[in-house]
């Protein structure tokens, strides 16, 4: 049977092919928000995009899909009525071209998973190669797609652990006649002293004396007895437990899922039946293989360095043990090659590469200043904070403006509702504060970005910090050719709104050196 799906491009009603969808690879050259059909070849099959439902056209002749504002790899399945498992494909998505094309998109995600990966985090379809572990907090989605990523695999390790389960002898004693004691130790002997007329009769027996009275002939002797209750079976059982629960929890939070009403992130209410589903499932597999030998043989949960110990001798545990503990891992970290996670909409990317690589060239270019980087702050999701003397430099990341000129713990409110810059850039000089508001808008054409300028505007006028307005308030955009009066510094200074252009560290370097000037900021050397 052929498994392979034609993926056609349709522009203004015109069919360009894209490729062949083949199972096991993946297929290059789509955009963000391009119109896709793929070819039916079975009438009464399915076809899922990470979960969601694909519509057929009016006449079953085509599949139709557009991705929305995301970027990388996403996964498309095929049901067939025949099949019990569908059949896999991977599609890699590109941001469009006309922003900062693929290439700088995959440098901004590789700069800000090392600088602070949370800020990629999201619920699209699109996924990236990301993974480690920290003591970051953990969203269901990263939980999800780490559980989809190595469950296959765990629950293999699992069954080969109740095909061939480890056994050890637990030593224990008893009380024997004499004539069935098999094997005796020092303790046997010492109780033996206690009872000198059985010592006398065996000592009769050994002379060849058998007149003589035994009485309580019975010894306190060693046995070993075989049982699956011991230090790694009860690991492997607490681990399998933490997963169930882990899975239950899943189900719990996807069915409080509720619809997404935005119209640059993608819906994941369509994608949460299938997904519920597909948890459920790998619950049944799991409370399954709790109830066979050896997990139901398992008394107690002991965890420790004895179980740890006791499974690294044994290939197939010490399997199930690493896996079982990339399952349950806290975190991320950075770049890896065997786990992929959700990633948020490019615009959201954009905006974190923004906030790092405007962070990367403070630190670079103020080595004097002592630099923290705060990501537990009640008013903002991040702060750069630098210090030097009696100056300070703040960098923050959606910060929090409060309604109604009441200001927040930094001293800065919105005069009407409340407001959230991207960006805000801080300069503190003694008592005289001054600050820049800044807007990521991940586009380059001319209309996206004069329609972009409503916020620049609404910042300028809203946002206060003890009565002081922003010296600037600015987009910061991918490409600024198509408005390049905007980011012009008579503009600038004539209307103290306008855009910079930042696509690459380059761009990141001049902004921060245009920007401090702006507020002052004396350089030295």
């Amino acid at each position: 049977m052929n498994t392979q799906l034609e993926l056609f491009c349709s522009r203004q009603g015109v069919l360009t092919p894209v490729g062949l969808l083949t199972p096991g690879c993946t297929l290059g050259g789509l955009e963000e928000k391009q119109q896709y059909l793929i070819r039916v070849n079975t009438p009464d099959a399915r076809l899922f995009v990470d979960d969601a439902p694909v519509a057929m056209d009016a006449h079953r002749q085509y599949w139709c899909w557009s991705p929305g504002f995301y970027a990388g790899e996403v996964v498309v399945e095929l049901e067939l009525p025949d099949r019990h498992e569908p059949i896999r494909y991977r599609v890699d998505v590109a941001p469009s071209s006309s922003k900062s094309g693929r290439a700088q998109y995959v440098e901004y995600i590789s700069q800000v998973a090392g600088y602070a990966p949370q800020l990629l985090m999201g619920r699209e379809p699109a996924r990236h190669a990301l993974g480690g572990r920290s003591r970051l907090g953990l969203s269901h989605w990263i939980r999800y797609a780490r559980l989809r990523c190595f469950i296959d695999a765990y629950l293999t390790a699992l069954r080969a652990v109740c095909e061939r389960p480890l056994v050890r002898n637990r030593y224990q004693r008893e009380q024997l006649p004499v004539h069935l004691a098999r094997r005796v130790d020092v303790n046997t002997v010492r109780r033996l002293e206690a009872n000198p007329k059985l010592i006398a009769a065996l000592a009769g027996q050994q002379s060849g004396r058998d007149d003589l009275n035994l009485g309580d002939n019975r010894l306190n002797v060693p046995f070993n007895e075989p049982t699956l209750d011991h230090p790694a079976n009860r690991l492997l059982a607490q681990q399998l437990d933490a997963v169930l629960r882990l899975t239950t929890r899943l189900v719990a939070e996807f069915s409080r899922q509720g619809a997404t009403n935005s119209e640059t992130e993608t819906d994941v209410q369509a994608r949460m039946p299938r997904r519920i589903a597909y948890l459920n499932n790998i619950k049944k597999q799991l409370l399954k293989l709790s109830r066979l030998s050896p997990f139901n043989a398992i008394s107690r949960v002991q965890p420790g360095v004895a179980g740890i110990n006791a499974i690294s001798g044994s290939p197939h545990y010490d399997r199930s043990y690493r896996l079982g503990m990339r399952l349950l891992r806290e975190g991320v970290s950075g770049l890896a090659d065997d786990e992929q996670h959700y990633l948020a909409p490019t615009w959201q990317v954009y905006e974190a590469w923004c906030f790092v690589s405007l962070a990367r060239q403070l630190e670079q270019q103020l080595p004097e200043y002592h630099w923290e980087l705060k990501t537990e702050t009640q008013w903002a999701d991040m702060i750069l904070e630098g210090k030097h003397a009696d100056s300070t430099i703040r960098l923050y990341t959606q910060l929090v403006c409060p309604a109604l000129e009441q200001p927040n713990r930094y001293g800065y409110c919105s005069i009407s509702r409340e407001r959230r810059p991207d960006l805000v850039l801080e300069y503190a000089d003694g008592e005289d504060t001054r600050f820049i508001c800044l807007d990521s808008k991940y586009s380059a054409s001319r209309s996206g970005i004069l329609n972009a300028m409503a916020s620049a505007h609404i910042y300028r006028d809203a946002i206060k910090h003890a009565e002081t307005a922003p010296r600037y308030s600015l987009l910061l955009v991918p490409d600024s050719s198509a408005v390049s009066l905007l980011a012009s510094d008579d503009y600038l200074k004539r209307h103290r709104v306008g855009c910079l252009p930042l696509v690459n560290d380059a761009d990141a370097a001049q902004a921060i050196f245009r920007l401090l000037a702006s507020l002052s900021f004396k350089f030295t050397g």
